[in-house]
């Protein structure tokens, strides 16, 4: 894939995951509560772990401040609690990502892992207050779908990587 498709499904995530919460707001599902666009917002990290990999550290910054900006023209409760659990979360995966001296799918899903968590007790609390079920629903769920793009990694040719800077 072009690198500009991976930026773009970064921020439709974004844009799809913040719509997904003001239209359904938390949803329980089999048993599991969430925020109805958590599966979106999983992908998000995955995506931008792929953004920063093909932009490299700075236009990744950019790319995160963007989809920060953007997030302003849903919802205002919704959006400052997405800014903030976004800004805390996506730095935390940003730096794991950078640091971590592993592969890439293992850098994906380590970074997911730390990140996830954070991002789903931030907003929740942040948006609707302490739901604890929300809280852990989203956090599995959010990990889970940004899984998703592990499949894409097989497929792909092996692609130098935009180098740090």
């Amino acid at each position: 894939m072009r690198k500009w498709i991976w930026g773009l499904l970064y921020l439709l995530s974004i844009l799809l995951g913040n719509a997904f919460v003001i239209w359904f707001g938390i949803v329980t599902i089999a048993g599991l509560t969430f925020p109805a666009g958590v599966v979106w917002i999983g992908l998000t990290f995955s995506f931008r772990d792929f953004v920063q990999r093909y932009w490299g550290d700075r236009a990744t910054w950019g790319w995160m401040v963007a989809a920060s900006v953007i997030t302003l023209f849903f919802n205002m409760d919704i959006a400052l609690a997405s800014m903030a659990a976004f800004f805390v979360s996506e730095s935390l995966d940003w730096l794991l990502f950078r640091v971590l001296k592993r592969s890439f799918s293992s850098r994906i899903i380590w970074s997911n892992l730390v990140s996830c968590p954070v991002d789903s007790l931030v907003f929740v609390l942040l948006a609707f207050g302490p739901v604890w079920p929300a809280i852990i629903g989203q956090a599995v769920i959010k990990y889970l779908s940004g899984l998703v793009v592990l499949p894409f990694l097989a497929t792909q040719r092996p692609t130098p990587a935009i180098p740090s800077t």
